[in-house]
């Protein structure tokens, strides 16, 4: 008797055990079935390819004669069409006409801050032209921004120590004529009226909304709203247009984030809408002026772009990208960016 009644009780233990057993699987169950649902509501949206077509190239390959590169990099277009380019392999500024054929170049090596000259530059890494057609360019090594005219006849310069600029590699302006320095070393973008008294500061070392880990691109839109790019945190950000200039909003790229962004540059059409070059995975991507995504122009599969870097928009819609590989500018024309978010 006393056999069975322990067979009895070794049956009434064992269903606790397969409870436990069942709640472990239908926990198991909802954990795999919550991690397809995440993956399918975070999934990102299917890449868009904003229709886009080479009309047009400039420069000659590689070289220091007319109408030939070194290394490009900032590019910027006046009123008229005319193309301006940060040489910097060839410490010049080479200028084309709208038809694409060379134009002239001006400034050349020189010493090193203090020393330099004006007209002289040490890697110029970045170009912009104001309404009044005066181009101004950033002087890297030099610690400066030099203005010139339409001819490249020398104006002013911007630097030593009450500028503190720290290898400023870009420059832009907006409608009023001010410019907008990407002070790369100092991670921050600092803003100037036209005879260089300082209007604001945006920035400065974080990993914070509105903080840079240095500073490459600077774009501003014909609402005076201004978008950075920033390489080491790799992102985009907004700020609304001056006097305020507050920080408004940020934007991962995602080509960004693989291989890192080799000096990234921004550009902004006349809608609004902001250009962000890849040059990791060959494209540029296309973002409203509130960065929300749009689409891509290029990418791998696609033979448009081979190492864009430098960008600038025209006065009739068409982008004009800077290929470092191949020393020439190209003219991508019938981009058509969808409406709607």
């Amino acid at each position: 008797m006393a056999k069975s009644k322990k067979k009895a009780s070794s049956k009434k233990k064992a269903k606790p055990r397969r409870r436990r057993g069942l709640f472990v699987l239908f926990g198991l169950l909802l954990v795999v079935a919550a991690a397809i649902g995440a993956s399918l509501l975070f999934k990102p949206a299917p890449e868009r390819v904003i229709p886009a077509s080479l009309t047009g190239k400039m420069g000659k390959g590689q070289g220091a004669g007319l109408g030939q590169l070194n290394s490009p990099r900032g590019i910027a277009v006046d009123a008229q069409g005319r193309v301006y380019v940060a040489d910097l392999g060839n410490d010049r500024v080479a200028v084309f006409n709208a038809d694409g054929s060379p134009a002239f170049n001006f400034g050349k090596k020189g010493e090193t801050a203090p020393k330099s000259k004006p007209g002289e530059f040490n890697e110029p890494s970045g170009v912009a032209v104001a309404p009044d057609g005066t181009v101004y360019v950033a002087d890297a090594w030099n610690g400066r921004i030099q203005s010139f005219d339409s001819k490249g006849k020398f104006k002013a310069e911007f630097g030593g120590a009450r500028y503190s600029f720290y290898s400023p590699r870009n420059v832009a302006t907006d409608s009023q004529g001010n410019f907008y320095v990407a002070d790369t070393g100092n991670s921050a973008v600092k803003v100037y009226n036209p005879g260089g008294k300082e209007l604001k500061v945006l920035g400065g070392k974080g990993k914070g909304g509105g903080h840079f880990n240095e500073v490459f691109g600077v774009a501003v839109n014909a609402k005076g709203e201004i978008f950075v790019a920033d390489p080491g945190n790799r992102r985009i950000h907004k700020f609304s247009a001056l006097p305020a200039g507050e920080f408004v909003a940020e934007r991962k790229v995602p080509g960004w984030q693989q291989g890192g962004p080799f000096w990234p540059q921004l550009a902004c059409d006349a809608a609004g809408n902001v250009y962000a070059v890849d040059s990791h995975n060959r494209k540029i991507w296309v973002y409203d002026s509130e960065l929300n995504y749009k689409g891509s122009i290029g990418g791998p599969g696609n033979e448009l772009l081979a190492s864009p870097l430098g960008l600038a928009m025209g006065p009739q819609g068409d982008l004009y990208v800077g290929e470092v590989s191949g020393n020439q500018i190209l003219k991508i024309s019938g981009i058509s960016v969808p409406a709607g978010k």
